[in-house]
């Protein structure tokens, strides 16, 4: 009996204050989680932010590299359409996209003329070109001075029947001249 009077006399921490040790305890765990979790995520930002600025970079180059292609494709494009220029005699002047088609306004070149019309794809009729005439019509064949159709097989045809005209010498003024008769020297 004496040892249960001792351990009843002996002072006992108050409930409060063991439970306050435990409450204190468990923030301090709760902290260190908590330390280690904003460790973690910060670990984790700095390894998105890397990747993002590797990203960035990548994207950058790609960029970089996509203008550096459209620029070339686009250098090669004009080139090739000035060398088609310069064989040809045909530059086309604008591109005019429309509700049933597309026009392709021409200016055809001759050694002393020059012939500018349109050339219009309908959508609606697939195979063929319609030629509208612009402007003076004097070098051209009156067939091409009002507008027609014709088939799209046909068009190196049509390219070359414009060229042989505009190639043809340019009337002058002696040629157009009424022809005098000849004479005889004396007889």
């Amino acid at each position: 009996e004496v040892a249960n009077l001792k351990r009843k006399a002996a002072p006992k921490k108050p409930d409060a204050e063991a439970q306050a040790s435990t409450e204190a305890n468990m923030r301090k765990a709760i902290e260190k989680e908590f330390e280690k979790q904003l460790v973690l995520l910060r670990q984790q930002v700095e390894k998105l932010t890397q990747d993002m600025l590797t990203k960035d970079e990548s994207i950058a180059r790609l960029e970089k590299h996509r203008k550096m292609t459209e620029t070339t494709t686009d250098y090669n494009l004009r080139r090739k359409l000035h060398v088609m220029e310069e064989v040809s005699g045909l530059t086309i002047d604008d591109l005019v996209p429309e509700d049933d088609g597309i026009s392709y306004v021409c200016r055809q070149a001759g050694p002393a003329t020059s012939a500018r019309y349109v050339l219009t794809a309908f959508e609606d009729l697939p195979n063929e070109y319609q030629y509208t005439p612009v402007g003076d019509t004097a070098a051209l064949p009156t067939y091409l001075h009002e507008p027609i159709s014709f088939e799209r097989a046909a068009a190196s045809m049509f390219y070359w029947r414009v060229c042989s005209h505009l190639r043809q010498p340019a009337p002058t003024e002696d040629s157009t001249a009424t022809p005098q008769p000849a004479t005889t020297n004396g007889t």
